[in-house]
Parts: structure tokens; sequence; C-alpha cells
């Protein structure tokens, strides 16, 4: 990764408009205004990464041009989270939808709509050693995903006896991710799928 002493590498695609000011900025406000909700991370993980991509619309909306959908249905339970300029049906290339989870390259979401995608990956550390905080964000991806990019996941559940909702997976998701990276977290890589800090550091 070709990044700055932050971290950042401004070579990558961004959507339209959005700047790594606004990315900067947002990472700092996702991981002060989580920490707090720490300890639903270990009760259940999957409705904390939720929390991080919610907090993420928040600091979008607030930091750039991108605004949260004005129909509430839309904007928590369908696509996109946001638009550029809070544009009611924007093309794809003017919707962003924010992400948070702890793995590495997957992605999965409840639709496959075509448009950008900014998915905060993190970790939580309890030692504070990565960053001086729990709640850290170690790699922000931002990619432009077509409706191709994506596989439906049946649900394994039998009828009547609940289980997970239907959801697509990005497919070949570290081919696709590869070069997405406009945020590394300096000093940290990947080891069996997690963030650790280079040689202890």
């Amino acid at each position: 990764m070709a990044g700055d002493a932050e971290g950042f590498d401004r070579s990558v695609p961004l959507p339209p408009q959005l700047r790594i000011s606004h990315v900067r900025r947002a990472i700092e406000y996702i991981e002060r205004e989580t920490s707090e909700f720490v300890d639903v991370y270990f009760e259940q993980a999957n409705v904390f990464s939720a929390v991080v991509g919610i907090f993420g619309v928040r600091a979008l909306d607030s930091l750039s041009p991108y605004k949260r959908h004005k129909h509430p249905d839309i904007a928590q339970q369908r696509f996109p989270d946001l638009s550029l300029s809070g544009r009611l049906n924007p093309p794809p290339e003017q919707a962003l939808e924010s992400k948070g989870t702890t793995r590495p390259w997957e992605l999965q979401s409840h639709y496959n709509h075509a448009g950008w995608y900014i998915v905060w990956r993190y970790t939580i550390d309890r030692t504070r050693q990565m960053k001086g905080r729990e709640v850290v964000v170690w790699r922000v991806d931002a990619r432009f995903l077509g409706q191709e990019d994506w596989k439906y996941e049946r649900s394994a559940a039998a009828e009547g006896r609940g289980g997970r909702t239907h959801t697509f997976g990005v497919r070949k998701a570290a081919k696709v991710f590869r070069g997405a990276a406009v945020y590394q977290l300096p000093g940290v890589a990947l080891k069996g799928k997690k963030p650790v800090l280079i040689n202890g550091a």
C-alpha cells in the first residue's frame, strides 16, 4: 500500500466529492463514539458491526457532501444509506453504503445493489496498544460494486424454525478489495486474518 505517514492512500478512487479529510474525521468519530458500546461486541459481534456502520453514516452525513436518505425506511432498512447532496433516487455512482466488519476481506449485505461501499474494518483492542483506543478502525476500503460483484447466500434455516435473513456476499472479496484501501493503520498487518502490530511495536 502506498499510503502517507498517516496511512491514507490518495491514489485510491473515492465516490464523487468524498475526500480523504472526510474519511479521516469519520474514522476519529467512529472510534470515539462507539467506545461506549464495546460490551455489545462481546455479547453479539454482528450487532456491534452494525453500530459501526451506523456511526459511519452519522459521520459522513455530518462531515461530507453525502447525506442520509430523507426517507427513514430506505435509510435504515434498504439502499442506499447516503447519497450525494441527499438525492432521493441517486444513480449508483452517487449512492454510498456504510458497512462495519471485523473481516479482513469479506463483505455481506442484504441487497446486491450497485453503488459505492465504504467499509470500516475494525478490531477491538482492550490493551489500547494499537491506537490508544479500544475500538480501532485499522483499514477503510472504498469500492464501487456492481450487481455482478455479489453472490446470493441462501439461508440454511428451515421454514418456521428461525435463522438469519438471506444475504449477499461479495464474490472473490480479497481480489475485489485488493487495492481499495484508502486507509490502513501504519504499523499493523494481517496475521491469521487478524490485524496485529508489526514486530510487536
